[in-house]
């Protein structure tokens, strides 16, 4: 009687066994790939678009609408904040009626992730701030994600997602 209670247990605890095994062994590559270094490529792109992120601030505050222009690809694709989906000429439109309240746009927070030789994507958090009809200021701050990808040796942003966010 002591047998037959016995062999479930054993395959119960050989089965935990080889699944601790497999998550540590996963968990392990998962450091390894972690902790191995970028190549010089990765490293070039991430530094070349978070120039670009940095610089896009410098241009839509200039109303520079042409070299903004030159930042997005021609098929590139928006999400706003409320879920609308846009193009390039349509995230510049609103850039344009937007831009008589904008007093400053700054980058809180920026990570640029390389995730081939040709594509980086740039998360972050930005700080906008508007003067409103009455003279009083406001905060919008976004998160964005942002997608770069390489073409014809320049960094174009294919596509942007932009969700509202509270100040970190």
């Amino acid at each position: 009687m002591l047998l037959p209670k016995l062999v479930p247990f054993r395959w119960f605890v050989l089965w935990a066994v080889v699944l601790c095994l497999l998550f540590v062994f996963r968990g392990n590559v998962a450091l390894a790939q972690k902790a191995a270094p970028k190549n010089a490529t990765w490293v070039a792109a991430e530094k070349a678009v978070t120039k670009l992120e940095q610089d896009w601030f410098k241009v839509q505050l200039a109303h520079d609408w042409d070299k903004l222009r030159g930042f997005l690809g021609d098929d590139f694709q928006l999400i706003e904040s409320d879920g609308r989906l846009g193009d390039r000429d349509s995230m510049i439109a609103g850039y344009k009626e937007e831009a008589s309240s904008v007093v400053t746009i700054s980058m809180t927070l920026l990570v640029s992730h390389a995730v081939a030789n040709d594509a980086v994507v740039a998360t972050g958090l930005d700080d906008i701030s508007l003067r409103q009809r009455d003279g009083s200021m406001s905060h919008r701050y976004e998160r964005f994600t942002d997608v770069w990808v390489l073409r014809n040796n320049q960094w174009v942003c294919a596509a942007e997602q932009i969700t509202l966010a509270h100040p970190q």
